[in-house]
């Protein structure tokens, strides 16, 4: 026995509502003929007759009213389970918990997040700043923004931003301690470094160079690194964005590419489809 058809269960109440099968053609917009054969392929997946066909029309046997009655309230939970979704996808509400690293924070998210929260009243948002990894399910987190590879067969991860990075100090810790002509010279300085983006790689032309450096001053938060190059403690690898809003710094190595990394967000497979993370997503997406 096949499984029948809602949309099949829909036509065979249009037509019992109507009355006649050319009286369900011109308010559904499906021919007598086609009409016809559905209501035969819905008998023939219930395996038994539901309406009799007549000169005068159509009527339901004992079987038929059962389930036109059945088939009412059935319809009826299907247009409201399906009209709750598009309700939440127009207004999602409920507690959205992201995870994302201070500096990306700062950056990327905070200076739209106040015109999301304007324009989903219903949405509560909880911000995790941390950068560390994460099991999205365990930690009860919907959304991580992360930079760099993301390997999760579990996770969808969308590319939101992409990050340019580079060597930076002050150019009064050049004067005292020199430039670096080369990433191997970089060796010989004061090396502000946040630790998970070690080892650094240089790329020039054919020429690539990985280095990991000791740090004179170590931090997993690039935002507290950034601070101690701008205040001249040493020279370090910064977010251009970042750099740009402090004229005092000077970048080096500038003939050396670091490689651009991306910021995804990511989220559980299953969940993607959430009202509340959908709208998220799509939201920061357009804000690129």
């Amino acid at each position: 026995m096949n499984q029948p058809s809602l949309d099949d269960i829909r036509l065979f109440v249009s037509v019992v509502q109507a009355g006649s099968l050319s009286q369900a053609a011109q308010l559904t917009g499906v021919d007598v003929s086609r009409l016809s054969r559905r209501l035969t392929q819905l008998e023939n997946a219930l395996g038994t007759q539901l309406i009799n066909r007549g000169k005068k029309g159509i009527s339901t046997n004992e079987l038929g009213e059962q389930f036109f009655i059945h088939a009412i309230k059935m319809l009826q939970e299907a247009d409201t389970a399906i009209d709750s979704i598009r309700k939440g996808l127009a207004r999602p509400a409920g507690l959205l918990r992201i995870s994302i690293a201070t500096d990306i924070a700062h950056q990327y998210l905070l200076p739209v997040l106040d015109d999301y929260l304007v324009s989903h009243p219903d949405v509560r948002i909880e911000l995790n700043l941390n950068q560390e990894k994460i099991n999205i399910i365990q930690d009860g987190i919907d959304i991580a923004i992360r930079v760099g590879a993301i390997n999760n067969d579990n996770a969808v991860a969308r590319v939101w931003q992409m990050v340019e990075f580079g060597i930076y100090a002050t150019a009064d810790y050049l004067a005292s301690h020199g430039t670096p002509q080369t990433p191997d010279e970089l060796h010989q300085h004061k090396i502000i470094a946040q630790t998970m983006s070690l080892p650094w790689h240089f790329q020039k032309g054919l020429q690539s160079i990985s280095i990991t450096p000791d740090s004179y001053f170590g931090c997993n938060d690039f935002t507290i690194t950034d601070q101690m190059i701008v205040n001249g403690l040493g020279i370090g690898k910064m977010n251009k964005k970042s750099a740009a809003c402090h004229p005092n710094l000077v970048a080096v190595l500038t003939d050396w590419h670091i490689a651009t990394q991306p910021v995804s967000l990511v989220y559980y497979k299953n969940r993607g489809t959430t009202p509340v993370i959908q709208s998220f997503i799509h939201w920061l997406l357009n804000k690129t």
